[in-house]
């Protein structure tokens, strides 16, 4: 009993000396990685809007949110471009720019370029973990840019107004451009200043691997005032980054080109916003597919796969699935894109917005393809869903921030002081 007592006593001791420390050591493991776990879950990335304005004391604005591990977003803060933006559209006062990517994020997600519309300049801030920091603010080499892109240190601008043009910069490691000498070609785009959201020069994008530059044109309807049939520019770039002298030029049907993406194999996803069949009297858009040869000419892989929504403008795809934005119908159509790019209708209204009037716009997916966002004009909100395995969408609500757009059309682009708010990139 006496060594049984003994042998109790000397184990107690032990454990008393022991147990805390080892208790110390388990708990601090636990916390660390709570905290890193919690970070993450708090702050998994960034969502980025243009407010878009045209206001002589605020000017052009990016809107920053935080997103969290769950997708949603919380308001972060306001940063001034530098710039102005167009402010509402004359002919549709949600869609001041008429296009796509007019914010876009660098590949690492440590630069954000901006296009400002209102006078002509582009901005570039390096981006932090909750604030952005201005780093340049420089004329964008021609009028009304509405449309970037980026790849490595190399940046495109489109510029959208009277015959338009594409220019190029070289972007050093301070975020500063310097233009690429000779960089300049011009578009044939039929247009006046400011151009006309109906018909004009609508996005801008680097392939995948940076050998070609893709421009798209959308020349309207089939109408008199048709400014052409639909274009597809795709140039061609030089080891000195330089554009051919002149691009390859595919003609659509008067489909109306808008926004697009590339699949996981480079091949070209295009929004026809009038690409669909006529519906009681309406255009109904689409979407179509192609492969970009190395001469820089589109194969057809899908031709104008119809969501039977109207004004199909905006369109993203996280490799599996593409999803486009419907400003007439205020929700979003979705497609299964196939091994070879092949697009099939998944639902022609896979989702729909808190309200009408919304004017669905500018999409985004998060790099992990998790999560998309989408800006909303008519409420000065940024709709949030979560993607499923199956393509379909979660809502996640809508997070505010945003200054609506005006409830008419102004008689003039430049004269009503507030926003239009479009452009949107995430990470």
């Amino acid at each position: 009993m006496l060594f049984t007592r003994s042998i109790w006593a000397r184990v107690a001791r032990a454990v008393k000396t022991v147990v805390p420390t080892v208790l110390a050591s388990v708990l601090l493991i636990p916390h660390t990685a709570f905290g890193m776990k919690e970070s993450q879950r708090l702050h998994a990335g960034a969502v980025f809007v243009a407010t878009n304005s045209f206001d002589a004391v605020r000017g052009n604005e990016i809107v920053m949110y935080r997103r969290a591990g769950n997708g949603v977003l919380s308001l972060a803060g306001y940063f001034p471009t530098g710039g102005q933006g167009s402010g509402p559209g004359t002919r549709f006062r949600g869609d001041g720019l008429g296009s796509a990517g007019s914010v876009v994020l660098s590949k690492n997600n440590k630069w954000l370029l901006v296009t400002n519309a209102g006078d002509n300049t582009i901005s570039v801030f390096r981006v932090h973990k909750n604030k952005l920091e201005l780093r340049h603010v420089g004329d964008a080499g021609g009028i009304f840019p509405n449309s970037v892109t980026v790849y490595k240190n190399m940046v495109y601008v489109l510029n959208s107004a009277n015959e338009g043009n594409i220019t190029g910069f070289w972007m050093n490691g301070q975020g500063q451009l310097t233009p690429i000498a000779g960089s300049t070609r011009t578009l044939d785009g039929n247009q006046t200043f400011p151009p006309d959201a109906l018909f004009n020069p609508a996005g801008i994008r680097f392939t995948p691997d940076g050998k070609q530059i893709v421009v798209t044109i959308k020349d309207g309807p089939h109408i008199p005032e048709a400014t052409g049939k639909g274009r597809i520019l795709v140039f061609n770039m030089s080891n000195q980054g330089l554009p051919g002298s002149a691009p390859v030029v595919y003609e659509g049907n008067n489909n109306g080109p808008f926004g697009f993406d590339f699949d996981d194999e480079g091949n070209l996803l295009v929004a026809d916003f009038v690409g669909g069949p006529e519906i009681n009297g309406s255009l109904t858009g689409a979407a179509s597919s192609y492969k970009i040869n190395a001469d820089g000419s589109l194969t057809v892989i899908s031709n104008n796969v119809a969501d039977n929504q109207i004004d199909t403008c905006w369109l993203v795809t996280n490799g599996d699935y593409a999803y486009g934005s419907n400003f007439g119908t205020d929700n979003i159509s979705s497609w299964k894109v196939g091994d070879n790019g092949e697009l099939t209708l998944l639902a022609g209204s896979a989702a729909t917005t808190v309200g009408t009037g919304v004017f669905p716009l500018d999409l985004a997916i998060t790099p992990n393809g998790k999560f998309l966002y989408l800006v909303q004009p008519g409420n000065g909100k940024v709709g949030m869903w979560a993607i499923n395995a199956d393509g379909s969408l979660t809502s996640l609500g809508a997070a505010g921030g945003l200054e609506p757009t005006p409830p008419i059309e102004p008689p003039e682009y430049f004269t009503h002081t507030g926003g239009s708010p479009a452009g949107i990139a995430a990470y």
